[in-house]
C-alpha cells in the first residue's frame, strides 16, 4: 500500500530517481515537491517532472546555482539552509523527493543532513536503488542508515532490468518491501506513458 504522502530518497545519485518521481506521480495521481534544486543551467527536476507527469509541482524551497552537494552550493551563494526556513506544502497527495542520496548534507555551519530534514517533515520513506550489481551494499547502508535514523520505511522501488537474486535478497536481509521494479527506458520520451500506465495497472492489482 502506497502512503498519501512519502519521502523519495535514493542510493546514490543518478539511481533514476527523478524519473521514478515522475512517474509514481503519474501513475498515483500525487503533487510534486523538491526542498532544494542544486543546478539551474539546464532543466530543473521539477521542471523535468511537469513536462514528464504532466502533475502539479510546488516551488523548490533552495534554489542553487551548482550542480553539487546542497551544502556546497548554497555556501557559494552564501545562502543559509536551516530547517526554520522549511514549509512543506499543503498537499494531501504529496511525492517529496531529496537530493542525491539519503546522507548528504544539506548545511555545514551548522551541520545540517538530510536525515535532520526528512524527520522535521515527518513522512514515510520510500528508497529507490538499482538492481543490479552493487546494489546489495548500495541499498542495505541505506536502509540501515535510515532506520538507524529513527526513519520509517515504507519501501523499496528498484530501478533497471529484472534481477530476481537481488530482489530477494534486498526484501530478505533488508527486511523491506519491494514496491515496484521501474525498467530502464532508454527513450524517455518514447517511453514514459507506457511505463506509467502500466505502473497504474500494477497498483491498483496490488
Amino acid at each position: 500500500m502506497w502512503p498519501d504522502r512519502f519521502y523519495l530518497t535514493g542510493t546514490d545519485t543518478d539511481v533514476g530517481k527523478t524519473i521514478t518521481s515522475a512517474l509514481l506521480c503519474r501513475a498515483l495521481d500525487l503533487d510534486y515537491w523538491k526542498p532544494a534544486q542544486a543546478g539551474l543551467a539546464e532543466e530543473t527536476d521539477t521542471e523535468l517532472v511537469a513536462r514528464l507527469a504532466g502533475v502539479r509541482t510546488h516551488p523548490e524551497q533552495w534554489r542553487l546555482k551548482r550542480p553539487a552537494s546542497p551544502h556546497a552550493a548554497a555556501s557559494d551563494e552564501q545562502i543559509r539552509i536551516q530547517l526554520s526556513d522549511l514549509k512543506m506544502p499543503p498537499a494531501q497527495r504529496l511525492l517529496v523527493e531529496g537530493a542525491g542520496g539519503y546522507q548528504v548534507p544539506y548545511a555545514d555551519h551548522p551541520l545540517l543532513w538530510q536525515g535532520d530534514l526528512m524527520r522535521q517533515l515527518d513522512l514515510p520513506v520510500v528508497v529507490v536503488g538499482r538492481t543490479g550489481l552493487g546494489t546489495l551494499n548500495h541499498t542495505l547502508l541505506t536502509l540501515r542508515a535510515l532506520r538507524a535514523d529513527g526513519l520509517t520505511v515504507a519501501g523499496l522501488v528498484l530501478v533497471g532490468d529484472e534481477h530476481m537474486e537481488n530482489q530477494r535478497d534486498l526484501q530478505a536481509m533488508g527486511e523491506v518491501d519491494l514496491l515496484l521494479r521501474v525498467p530502464w527506458m532508454n527513450d524517455v520520451g518514447r517511453d514514459f506513458e507506457q511505463c506509467a500506465r502500466a505502473i497504474k495497472r500494477a497498483v491498483e492489482q496490488a
